[in-house]
C-alpha cells in the first residue's frame, strides 16, 4: 500500500489518481481561459471564440434564472461550470475516467453549493431565511 502524503488529525491523506486528474483539469481550464484570450486582436481565434461563448452561455443562464442580482455569483458558477466541463472532457480520453463520476467529488461540489446558498440566505434574510421552507396557509399573507 502506498504511503500517505501527510496526516490530518491522525487520518492519512493520499494523493490519488482522482486528485492528479483534478489538478490536471484545473491547470488545463486555467491555461485555456488565459491563453485563449489575448488582448489586442482584431479578429478572435477559435479558442477565444470558445472561451467567450462559454462565458456568455453561463452569464445568460444566470441572468435568465436570477436576473441582475444573480450575476454577482457569476465567478463561482462559471468556475463550477468549467471544472465539470473539463472533467467530462478529460473523461472522454481513452483509458481515463471522469472525476465527477466519483460520488465523493459530486457530494463535495453539491455541499459547496448548498453551503453557499445557506450562507447567502442567512446574510440576506437573517433568521427569516428559515421561513422560506415553511408553506404558507391559504388566505394568510
Amino acid at each position: 500500500m502506498a504511503e500517505p502524503l501527510f496526516h490530518i488529525g491522525g487520518h492519512p491523506i493520499y494523493f490519488t489518481n482522482q486528485s492528479l486528474l483534478m489538478v490536471m483539469v484545473v491547470i488545463a481550464a486555467s491555461l485555456f481561459l488565459t491563453l485563449a484570450v489575448k488582448p489586442g486582436r482584431l479578429v478572435p481565434t477559435r479558442g477565444q471564440s470558445m472561451a467567450e461563448a462559454s462565458y456568455e452561455f453561463v452569464a445568460n443562464m444566470i441572468h435568465s434564472a436570477t436576473g441582475e442580482d444573480g450575476l454577482k455569483y457569476f465567478p463561482f458558477v462559471f468556475t463550477l461550470f468549467m471544472f465539470v466541463l473539463f472533467c467530462n472532457f478529460f473523461g472522454m480520453i481513452p483509458w481515463s475516467f471522469t472525476v465527477t463520476s466519483q460520488i465523493a467529488v459530486t457530494f463535495a461540489l453539491a455541499a459547496l453549493v448548498i453551503l453557499l446558498v445557506i450562507v447567502v440566505g442567512f446574510m440576506k434574510h437573517g433568521i427569516r431565511f428559515l421561513t422560506l421552507f415553511v408553506p404558507k396557509r391559504p388566505g394568510i399573507s
